[in-house]
């Protein structure tokens, strides 16, 4: 990596979040798809005594689908936009990865402000130990958000880029959903006092660390292909 990366990242993260802010299409599309999802889950489960070990999974899958229904389009707006030649001269590949993953952090982390409290008010799920659950809602969204990221980058390249968003993101965050679901479990569960979740936290911790540096490898030839 150039010693400028880090710099020109933060330029990108800037440019898209003023782009955002000034259209706000990505933050609308997903927040509006995640309370969506909610609202029915919650008339779906209206007068159900319902379980952590059902609410649970159900807010996982919200997530990942809020986060695959805007997140992964960072690199197809470059490339429907006509953006993403002029980016790569501009920039270097690592710094248009890591400044789209600042993005789509950003991105995610306002979508889990609105969309987790939500979850919570409606399904009355009791969270006993908040800092714990807070903890693994955190690192679980870093994690889902590293995988959005480079698979954003590897459909934008292809041409059927809608079919393939699902096709190809379900697989890479299967192993991190099922980390996820049991470590929220633990969180919230009946043995929240039980440190055990902790090595839930650091296999998310671990899925995003391995997820950024096997994007960080391959990332400049997927981006440098025409």
């Amino acid at each position: 990596m150039s010693q400028a990366w880090w710099r020109q990242a933060l330029a990108i993260c800037a440019k898209d979040m003023r782009i955002e802010f000034r259209e706000r299409t990505s933050v609308t599309s997903v927040l509006l798809f995640a309370v969506t999802s909610l609202v029915v889950v919650g008339f779906a489960l209206a007068g159900l005594a319902l379980t952590s070990d059902v609410a649970v999974p159900l807010l996982w899958i919200v997530l990942f689908f809020a986060a695959f229904s805007g997140l992964a389009h960072v690199f197809v707006e470059e490339e429907e936009g006509g953006t993403a030649s002029a980016l790569l001269m501009a920039a270097s590949a690592e710094g248009v990865y890591v400044g789209k993953l600042l993005y789509n952090l950003a991105l995610l982390g306002v979508v889990g402000l609105v969309a987790v409290p939500l979850f919570l008010l409606i399904t009355g799920l009791p969270v006993p130990r908040a800092g714990q659950f807070v903890g693994v809602v955190v690192f679980g969204s870093v994690a889902l958000a590293s995988a959005a990221t480079i698979v954003g980058a590897i459909v934008a390249k292809a041409r059927a880029r809608g079919a393939l968003f699902g096709a190809l993101g379900f697989p890479v965050v299967l192993p991190l959903l099922m980390m996820a679901v049991v470590a929220t479990r633990r969180a919230v569960g009946a043995d929240a006092d039980d440190w055990s979740w902790m090595r839930d936290v650091g296999g998310l911790v671990g899925y995003a660390a391995m997820m950024v540096a096997a994007s960080v490898l391959v990332f400049p030839a997927i981006w440098e292909t025409n």
